[in-house]
């Protein structure tokens, strides 16, 4: 007994067994969802595998430290029975913890293409709702196998504990023996924060460090969702980008809009703008979706669409203020629950309010959902419509909030209502796990492969319910409609992952009388929408916004998007990847759709810089607007420098 084993200490024997667990986590992670990723080779997948086992060590000591010190600071109580029974509680309790969360993503990364961040916190906490609490048994019961899983791996977890338990720091408490443990504490400790830091580079191991390792659309295969969660819990601020001086950004890049000459007046035109729930561009038949939509095909060969159009994100929360405010998620916080929630910011409701409009913003989810109800204060709306304004729970679908069929008719007859102009949006529910539709529609909107092509085909339904109606009123043939998404829904098959096509939505504007009708390959993403619809009422007043007018050629157009610290710019020819510092990759996506072909390393200077130049621009505008509270602002309508619109080059 009095002879001390310096063997490796136990809490690295454990911290080993810890890495398996973590290895399982992620085999069935990737497993379930493999077709959200693009693997050109097993010795590939192996090697991300690899690079995991580097995430996986940083979040093992992250979450292990306390553990580890306790376990071997050098003193005679560490042998105590009760200490032993402490330590294993926050061995077990912590470890289990850590490996639910792994578990959790396994489920949720289909919907959001990123492990969790920091923000998924609000969802418990129910400050984003209370739908995940109320939608949590429905969650449990259909991913059963996972919660079998679970219990497996809290079973081995307790196996793990006891590996080299035989073996204490400290069992004789003599000067030879103190010293040796506490030599053990300190090379344990450093050993520790080394592992923390993920090595000897100079910068800590961060999420953003996965983009260097792999494909953008792999990261999420050597992250796992302790190490996601801890760097990016109330990571709250964005800093000032100062990639060019001001002198060299015009009203473009500044995100200054003017009217048109001559415009006094806007042409008192009602705007409805329909946002549908996850409504891919492949579930819609007329982008040769899968999707079975006869009255959205029918509705866009009558309209303007925009066929190379994109989400600005990839969840709700993020999509509204991109539509009806013009506000690119740049942040690991959605705006809505960012640092600069307080923010004064443009919208359709506080531009059209100057002109005499009536606004009204239409979610059937619960009150409070997402947060939507502020949202729609802050940014101006007179009115907002929801589960407790439309009082019938007879109509209540059972998990998110009112049917989409009735809740549009709902909003039809409140429009009718409403004194003219106005502007009123509505965010539909219903294309969305777990994928039902209402008990009478069961056999009628019903289709082979992926669920949520059924609920497409109810939403297509629901949409041409509410046209019929709004048809029959006074306001309909003078209204535009705007019709998208919020963003991409889940895929559809295991055909392999198309980086533009995780973010391919409609964009389309609508008028009863014809006058906007065809196709466009322009580039537009969700921001654009504001900006485009104040052309074509004529908008007389100065405004900001980071949208592009895409009826105007006087910008440039390009779509930005951000997922885990990596900024994509897409422009009509070129896909650009950056992580903030530096380039990750570049396609020409029209020739190389599969995006096999990372054209980083060859010579395309002049195309590359261009790419960087116009994305460095937009980060630098929207971290400075943002920061210093710009987004609203009292422009002259004298622009800077002359930028002639569409209908002035004609």
């Amino acid at each position: 007994m009095n002879k001390i084993k310096f063997a490796l200490p136990p809490p690295f024997c454990q911290l080993g067994g810890l890495v398996v667990l973590y290895f399982l986590c992620r085999l069935l992670f990737v497993t379930v969802n493999v077709s959200e990723f693009s693997f050109s080779s097993v010795a590939d997948s192996l090697q991300l595998y690899l690079y995991g086992l580097r995430f996986d060590l940083s979040a093992i000591f992250l979450t292990n430290i306390f553990y580890i010190l306790c376990y071997l600071i050098p003193a005679p109580f560490v042998i105590n029975r009760y200490y032993q029974l402490f330590l294993k509680t926050v061995f077990i309790g912590f470890n289990s913890f850590s490996l639910l969360l792994n578990c959790v993503d396994i489920a949720y990364f289909p919907y959001v293409h990123k492990r969790l961040s920091g923000d998924a916190i609000l969802f418990v906490t129910g400050e984003k709702g209370d739908d995940f609490l109320k939608m949590l048994p429905r969650i449990l019961a259909e991913n059963w196998f996972i919660c079998i899983f679970f219990a497996g791996i809290v079973f081995l977890l307790f196996k793990v504990y006891h590996l080299g338990r035989n073996k204490y720091p400290l069992l004789n408490p003599s000067f030879k023996v103190y010293a040796k443990a506490s030599l053990v504490f300190i090379l344990a400790a450093g050993v520790s924060i080394l592992g923390i830091r993920g090595g000897f580079q100079k910068k800590p191991l961060n999420i953003i460090h996965a983009s260097e390792m792999v494909e953008v659309q792999n990261m999420a295969i050597v992250l796992n969702t302790p190490f996601t969660l801890i760097k990016t819990f109330n990571k709250k601020t964005l800093h000032e980008a100062d990639y060019f001086p001001a002198s060299v950004l015009n009203d473009c890049d500044k995100g200054l809009h003017f009217p048109k000459a001559n415009v006094v007046s806007t042409t008192k035109q009602n705007v409805v703008i329909i946002i549908v729930e996850s409504l891919s561009q492949n579930y819609i038949s007329f982008f040769n979706g899968k999707g079975k939509t006869p009255f959205l095909d029918s509705l866009f060969s009558n309209s303007l669409v925009f066929s190379n159009s994109f989400a600005n994100a990839k969840q709700s929360i993020q999509g509204i203020p991109a539509v009806l405010s013009s506000i690119p998620s740049l942040q690991e916080d959605a705006f809505i629950f960012s640092h600069y929630s307080a923010n004064k910011i443009t919208s359709v409701a506080n531009l059209l309010k100057r002109e005499g409009y009536n606004s009204s913003f239409f979610h059937g989810g619960g009150n409070g959902t997402m947060g939507f109800d502020s949202y729609s204060k802050l940014s101006g709306f007179d009115a907002y419509y929801g589960r407790d304004e439309y009082d019938n729970d007879g109509d209540f679908d059972g998990n998110w909030g009112i049917w989409d069929e009735p809740f549009l008719k709902f909003m039809a007859s409140k429009l009718s209502e409403m004194p003219q102009p106005f502007v009123s949006t509505v965010f539909t529910l219903n294309t969305h796990h777990p994928f039902t539709v209402p008990p009478q529609y069961t056999k009628r909107f019903r289709q082979e492969g992926h669920p949520i092509l059924g609920c497409v085909q109810y939403a297509d339904y629901a949409l041409s319910e509410f046209f019929k109606q709004a048809k029959e009123s006074k306001w309909y043939d003078n209204t535009l409609f705007i019709i998208t998404a919020d963003h991409t829904g889940p895929k559809l098959d295991d055909s392999g992952t198309d980086v533009l096509d995780d973010y391919r939505v409609p964009i389309v504007f609508f008028k009863p009388d014809g006058s906007l009708k065809g196709i466009s390959e322009k580039i537009a993403n969700q921001i654009d929408i504001l900006p485009s619809a104040m052309h074509l009422l004529n908008y007389p007043h100065a405004y900001y916004s980071q949208g592009k007018d895409l009826f105007s050629d006087a910008c440039a157009n390009f779509a930005v998007n951000y997922n885990s610290g990596i900024y994509q710019y897409i422009d009509s020819t070129y896909c650009y990847q950056f992580d903030g510092q530096k380039m990750i990759v570049f396609y020409n996506w029209k020739n190389d759709s599969g995006f096999k072909k990372n054209l980083s390393t060859q010579k395309l200077s002049s195309e590359i810089k261009k790419s960087d130049a116009e994305l460095k621009k937009f980060i630098q505008v929207f971290n400075g607007t943002m920061i210093n509270n710009k987004m609203s602002l009292e422009i002259s309508n004298k622009p800077s420098k002359k930028l002639a619109t569409l209908d002035e080059t004609k």
